[in-house]
């Protein structure tokens, strides 16, 4: 293998012979976006707000089947959509069922304006018996 020196060495041995004097940088390989899968793409961009997690989840799935027969890529898009929508759906089940638990032990409270609780303003009460007049009158 070449060293740093030899490789610029053989470049200015090739400028010379070319009769320019000047030393012409190695261009970068331009990526080429267009390989990508679609859906792939489509699959990481749905999946990473909480109303597109299921559609990233269907579209990952989709993406890899695709992807496993056409050979483009996008692989790691897909596999990351797929992870941050079942993340964000298996999220939402578990908050539903935090606040479903809560709800039943108790620890929410709830209820309407009239019904003396908590209300817009807070737990406004200023009589002795606790169903008082509030901020907004009765």
């Amino acid at each position: 293998m070449a060293s740093k020196d030899d490789k610029t060495q053989i470049v200015e041995t090739m400028a010379e012979e070319s009769g320019s004097n000047q030393v012409s940088a190695p261009v970068a390989e331009k990526h080429d976006f267009t390989r990508y899968n679609t859906l792939a793409i489509v699959s990481i961009a749905t999946a990473i707000s909480w109303v597109g997690a299921v559609a990233g989840v269907i579209t990952g799935h989709i993406a890899l089947a695709q992807i496993k027969r056409s050979g483009e890529k996008g692989r790691a898009l897909a596999i990351t959509g797929l992870v941050l929508g079942y993340l964000y759906i298996a999220g939402s089940i578990a908050m539903g069922a935090l606040m479903l638990l809560f709800r039943i032990r108790g620890l929410v409270v709830g209820g309407s304006y009239g019904d003396g609780g908590w209300g817009m303003m807070g737990n406004f009460r200023n009589d002795q018996d606790g169903n008082g007049w509030g901020m907004m009158g009765r």
